[in-house]
């Protein structure tokens, strides 16, 4: 019996560490990938919201009004960030869309890099489980971050939510009593607001904050201050949309529940063969969601670090599903959830995973259950390559459609059947093309 064992030690111990190391090559394998997809998505031309900021721009820059221009309101939102990129774009790259790609790249690492730091940084997460740590970015670098990124218009999800990410691990981060804590957890009020300056989601970061005070035992005067700074700022930026906000339309309450689980179940939702298996997924997880919140919230058992981001995750993801089940519902008769906020679904999945992996971690007290949960996580991390590889090349072809038919737009300004929502509005498509073949760019 001595000798099996002293046989299965050093088997143990490699398997072990193979482990480890698989979970590792994934994750990079995930980053080559989401690099990849995000080249062979990229369409570096000005299409549908882009002609509205490439437009504004120009009328701008022709009556010099620059404050105005910069929080003039797009829709439901205040897009700062994208006006002052967009006069960029238009000045140095011709309008071509780069400068829209690099910072939402940027952003996008960015905010990986922050996720992976926090879990590694978890003292559940030691030895050889330390590798599960690279699951959190490899569930952030997807190929629906990746379209986020390569697509211009759709820049405006990975900006804001580098903000939104920030601004929960800096708060935290100046709860314990840490030096500068009180500088750090001010700062998270700045980036707070910044985050909804990329796009009006950011805003559900103030709920998500004073939720973090209070979980972490802020004193009443954080707790009044938060609550004050996020309700008057977001009064504020509603107030100036000049009534460009979404209204509930109660009569559809079924189709918006269809709505927020097909949300919820990005991206499988996005494949009609299994639209009802990904709804009973989305469904799942706004279930366990939901409880993790208010298991977390009465108990208010001592927690760490990652936990309470994690929570904090949760509420934002799960914000956003339900305003974009209320405000998208009646946009088109049957329910497509665009690919794009998959980006906002991440934070969900990153979320449980921040507090289901110490749960576990917790557990496994002995070899063989750690080489059971890295075992779990070799196969989830694999799951995720297959994923990203499927999902890119199917995201690839549907780019490159949309690159093409905007190119022969360009040319012949006659639009192709079935991309009219490429260019909502002809007249003003055909001004600002026309302008920018003129040289305007």
């Amino acid at each position: 019996m001595v000798t099996d064992l002293q046989k299965f030690l050093p088997r143990a111990a490699k398997l072990e560490s193979f482990l480890s190391a698989t979970i590792v090559a994934a994750a990079i394998a995930q980053f080559v990938l989401f690099a990849v997809f995000l080249d062979r998505t990229m369409i570096l031309r000005p299409f549908t919201d882009m002609i509205d900021w490439i437009d504004a721009y120009f009328q701008a820059r022709q009556h010099g009004h620059v404050l105005g221009y910069l929080w003039a309101p797009h829709n439901e939102h205040h897009l700062v960030f994208i006006r002052a990129l967009t006069a960029l774009d238009v000045a140095a790259f011709k309008a071509s869309g780069i400068s829209f790609v690099v910072i939402a790249t940027i952003a996008t690492i960015v905010t990986a890099f922050i996720i992976c730091v926090e879990f590694r940084s978890d003292k559940q997460l030691t030895g050889s489980l330390s590798a599960l740590a690279w699951l959190s970015p490899m569930l952030y670098l997807t190929t629906a971050v990746a379209v986020d990124c390569s697509a211009p218009t759709n820049s405006v999800y990975p900006i804001s939510l580098l903000f939104l990410v920030l601004t929960l691990v800096l708060f935290i981060s100046g709860s314990e009593f840490a030096p500068h804590a009180g500088a750090k957890q001010t700062v998270a009020l700045v980036t707070g607001m910044l985050a909804s300056l990329g796009n009006a989601l950011g805003l559900l970061v103030w709920p998500a904050l004073l939720w973090l005070a209070w979980r972490s035992g802020a004193s009443k005067r954080w707790l009044i201050g938060i609550g004050a700074i996020g309700i008057g700022y977001g009064l504020f930026y509603v107030w100036t949309l000049h009534g460009q906000t979404s209204t509930i339309n109660l009569a559809h309450l079924p189709k918006m529940a269809d709505y927020l689980f097909a949300y919820l179940g990005l991206p499988f939702s996005r494949v009609s063969e299994v639209g009802l298996a990904a709804r009973v997924l989305g469904a799942a997880l706004l279930v366990v969601a939901v409880i993790a919140i208010l298991w977390d919230t009465i108990l208010r058992r001592p927690a760490t670090r990652l936990h309470l981001i994690g929570i904090g995750l949760i509420i934002v993801a799960l914000g956003a599903a339900f305003l974009a089940a209320i405000g998208r519902v009646d946009i088109e008769q049957e329910v497509q959830v665009p690919y794009r906020y998959g980006i906002f679904v991440a934070l969900l999945h990153i979320g449980l995973l921040a507090l289901a992996l110490p749960f576990f971690a917790r557990l496994a007290i002995t070899r063989r259950r750690r080489i059971t949960l890295l075992g779990a996580g070799t196969a989830f991390a694999g799951m995720l390559v297959v994923l990203q590889i499927v999902s890119g090349r199917h995201v690839t072809i549907v780019a490159n459609s949309i690159d093409n038919a905007v190119a022969r737009y360009e040319e012949t300004r006659v639009l192709e059947p079935g991309m009219e929502r490429l260019f909502s509005n002809l007249p003003q498509a055909d001004r600002v093309l026309t302008e920018l073949r003129n040289g305007a760019r």
